[in-house]
């Protein structure tokens, strides 16, 4: 069945809105970690909702770097509120890392990625480029000790040369959202 990791599936969903999205990534969040948690796992579900959620993970981010590119080009952008909530550390990034410690992430097996080093708080405008800029190939999660969904990402430099390694709760990723989306 190979590598069952949140949000690395190819499903084509639309999406109507971000504030939909937001809805249906926290959904799936919630059905996956249940399919994880129970006995036994229930890799099937976890593998469609895996797809389900990479498809609303995209749209989010999409909508927001939009607006932010949006006001970037009205020159708008510097002081406003999507600046201050994109300032915001909400994932830990890992850089410099070699390929190898990126094939690592999705060699560890499923439910066990961990940052190989410790890592450096991002900002949520950092998190959202490096999610949409990541390896679709080398990702994994793990359950936190409060049973949160942290999901691990990869992500090349535009030479195709390994950047990094990120990690970020999903729960906290989406609430943050809200907050982004009730502005823009």
């Amino acid at each position: 069945m190979g590598n069952i990791s949140f949000l690395t599936g190819t499903h084509v969903i639309t999406t109507r809105s971000i504030d939909e999205a937001i809805y249906q990534l926290e959904n799936t969040s919630v059905l996956f970690l249940n399919s994880w948690n129970q006995v036994p796992k229930d890799l099937g579900k976890a593998a469609r909702t895996s797809g389900e959620a990479m498809v609303y993970l995209d749209h989010i981010v999409n909508e927001i770097m939009r607006s932010r590119d949006h006001l970037k080009s009205s020159s708008i952008y510097e002081g406003s509120l999507l600046k201050n909530l994109l300032d915001v550390h909400k994932g830990i990034a890992l850089s410099p890392v070699t390929r190898i410690e990126q094939a690592n992430i999705k060699a560890i097996g499923p439910g066990n990625g961990i940052l190989p080093n410790q890592g450096s708080p991002i900002t949520m405008e950092k998190l959202l480029n490096k999610i949409k800029h990541r390896r679709h190939d080398y990702a994994n999660f793990r359950v936190g000790q409060n049973n949160e969904h942290i999901f691990i990402i990869t992500v090349d430099k535009s030479n195709h040369r390994p950047d990094s390694i990120v990690e970020f709760i999903v729960h906290d990723f989406c609430a943050h959202c809200t907050s982004i989306s009730a502005i823009i």
